[in-house]
Parts: structure tokens; sequence; C-alpha cells
């Protein structure tokens, strides 16, 4: 698969097509909603201050060497849109963006609450040029509130979110989950987000102002221990890698495997497994099994240490109960399952060399993604700023010398 050098704005492929976004958000979350906005045939103009976005700074590097155009989290973030840099601490700049702003159905951002108000580029302001605007702001505890402007990091808003209180075990401290997803996260969250308002202002006439909490959109992930607490007073305890016996992971010969076996599921999982001992009514009667709970969670760790990953998954699919085993990043990759329905997008970058990462969230029977590739910094200045909006090239060189772009 080649990644394409322009946007394409096919409507009949593209479901966003005709959308232009503004993207001033800088980091995960903006971004990532900002790259299915592009895939899906959104306009999508990333606006980065002239030394570049903090993303950039983010590896894995190819052979380990640090450069702003192969950062591999900036060209996971940001493929397919058009990319242009403007310093919005210079009058310039700010004027451009005002420019600019005024032919765009939607302006992605994420700057400290108060930041665009206080420069003259807030929603209100934008919208006098195009009253149907919305603007998305994303920022971690919200544009109001005492917490407002605090600082923050992804731990912190695993630790605030409640999600850290219920991951780990019971007689440990509790951990955070790997990654990034609080960010992530908020990132689907305003793709939806997006999407749900520019329709209501296509319908409307009428712009509006998307005020999206990272930590509250992450607090509101907690499934059923919120309820549980707000409603019985119940705090669920940590459980680590273990529900029960036969909910929970386990090592194996070549990694770790597992099964999440409900009542109805009790009988095929131990036809599976072969152990004459699992029909026995102390463990096959779900009441009797809780009291026998550490000699069954004792059998599960001898059967596993026994079985590959690939072995205990085979006898899931076979007998039809939910077993399978904790994928590594190279059975993502290689997956004949995720591959056959072309999930990745691989392309040979001309710097970063060789790349593979998910093009898609879901499959359309009616519309395809655009895949390309991220901009390199300030890639389409002389397309937006000359072409556009009529800047001449004089102009951009003048601009260039004030650090305005």
């Amino acid at each position: 698969m080649v990644a394409s050098e322009g946007v394409q704005t096919d409507a009949s492929k593209y479901p966003l097509a005709g959308m232009r976004v503004i993207e001033l958000a800088q980091g995960i979350a903006g971004p990532y909603a900002g790259k299915w906005l592009a895939a899906l045939g959104a306009d999508v103009i990333k606006v980065e201050p002239p030394w570049g976005e903090p993303a950039r700074a983010f590896g894995p590097w190819p052979a380990d060497d640090p450069n702003d155009e192969t950062s591999g989290l900036f060209l996971y973030l940001n493929p397919s849109k058009r990319g242009i840099t403007l310093n919005l601490e210079t009058s310039d700049g700010r004027e451009i963006l005002r420019e600019l702003a005024a032919t765009a159905d939607v302006v992605l951002e994420s700057f400290s609450p108060g930041y665009l108000e206080g420069h003259g580029l807030g929603a209100e302001a934008l919208r006098e040029s195009k009253p149907d605007q919305v603007m998305v702001s994303i920022t971690p505890f919200g544009q109001s509130g005492p917490w407002a402007e605090a600082p923050w990091t992804e731990l912190t808003l695993f630790a605030l979110s409640g999600q850290m209180s219920i991951t780990g075990y019971p007689d440990r401290a509790p951990l955070k989950n790997g990654g990034s997803q609080p960010s992530y996260q908020a990132g689907l969250n305003a793709l939806a987000a997006t999407v749900g308002a520019y329709y209501g202002a296509q319908v409307h006439g009428e712009g509006s102002h998307i005020d999206l909490s990272m930590r509250e959109t992450f607090s509101s992930m907690l499934e059923l221990y919120g309820p549980a607490f707000s409603q019985l007073g119940m705090i669920n305890p940590r459980r680590g890698n273990h529900l029960n016996a036969v909910w929970g992971i386990y090592p194996c010969i070549d990694g770790y495997a597992g099964m999440c076996c409900l009542p109805r599921n009790y009988d095929r999982m131990a036809e599976a497994l072969g152990l004459p001992e699992l029909k026995e009514p102390r463990f096959a009667d779900p009441a009797q099994r809780l009291e026998h709970e550490d000699e069954l969670q004792a059998i599960m760790y001898g059967w596993f240490a026994g079985k590959t990953r690939a072995e205990v998954h085979a006898l899931g699919l076979k007998y039809q109960f939910p077993a399978g085993y904790v994928a590594t990043m190279a059975d993502l990759l290689e997956s004949e399952q995720l591959n056959g329905r072309d999930l990745f997008f691989e392309d040979d970058h001309p710097k970063a060399g060789r790349i593979k990462y998910p093009r898609r969230l879901w499959l359309g029977s009616e519309h395809g993604w655009v895949d390309g590739r991220a901009p390199e910094l300030g890639q389409h200045n002389v397309d937006v700023i000359h072409g556009e909006l009529g800047y001449e090239k004089e102009d951009l060189v003048r601009l260039r010398e004030l650090d305005a772009i």
C-alpha cells in the first residue's frame, strides 16, 4: 500500500469529504481525533509552532536516531493531514490563523483554558466570521472548575480517574495501565463529539463549543465499579490477573494465556482441558467451586504450564469457550485475522523507512479510509498560506524572518 501525497475528497467514498478542520491540538488526544477525521475524508490542516509540536520529540526513531520528521508517535498520529506552521505569539501568526479559521468547519484545540481567548482566538471570536463553526477543546480537566489549569501527566489522569484504584493486586499498591489510554480515549470521544456537532451545525446553522475533559472521559469508563459504589456503597477490591480460578491469566510455555469462563461455559471448558476432576461436584457446582477456589487455581496453574499460547487459543475455538493468549506486538502485526481484514497501513517512508500501523476504526460497506503520510514540518505553508489565503511568496519570506511561520 502506497501512501497518498494529497488529501482525497471523493464524497462518494469518504463520508467527511468537504469538512475542513483546523487542528491546533498537540500531543496525543487532539491529533488522534484529527487522524480519524482525516482518514474519513476531512481536510485536516495541522497547525504547529515553527519549532514543531511536542509529539515530534518522542520516538521510536529508526536506528535510534532522533529526528523531528521520523518520530514514530508523530507519524502514527498525523497521517493524511496537511501541515503548516504559525507562531501564535506573533500578530502575523494570529492574523493568518483568523483568516484560515474563517474557512473551517471545525477548530480542534488543546491549549490551556483561556489561552486562545487571551489571544483573540476563542470560539466566540472565530465564530464571528463563521457562525456555524464548531470548536472542540480537549484539556485534562475541562475549561472550568478549580482544577482547570492544574498540571498533569498520563499517570495523573490514570490516578484521578479512578482507574488505578481497580488495577493491580489486592495486597499491593495500585498500578497504572500501560500506554496513554486517557489521551487515546479522549481522542475517540473528541472524534464522536466533532462529527455530531459538525452535522448539528449543518442542520441548525449554528456552531458550538465542545468542552471535553480527559479526566471525565476516563472516569466514565469504570464499568460497574462506579454504579456499585453509588448504589450499594460497595468498593470492589483489586483482583490482579484473577477474578476467580476459571477467569484469569496464567503463565504458559511461551508467555501468558487465560480464560474467562462463565457458568454456561464451564462444562465445555472442563471437557477441553481433559481433567476428570473438573467434572466433580466440588468444582462443577458454582457454589462448591468457590469453597475450593485455591485448589482449583493450583490445578489451572499446572495445566497452563504445560500448554503453549496457541494450544490454549485453539482449544477455546474448538470447544467454544472464551480462552486466548496475551498477544505481543509481534502477534498483532503478524496476525492472520487482522491482516486478513486489511487493518494495517504499510508504507516505505522516505525518511523513517518501513512503517506499519492501524489504518481504520471499522469496516464500512459504503466507504473507505484515506491512507496518507504525516506532513513534514511546514510542508504545506506555500499551498495554504500562499495558494489558498492569497499571501504573496515574498510575504512568506517576511513572515519566516519574523518567526511568524
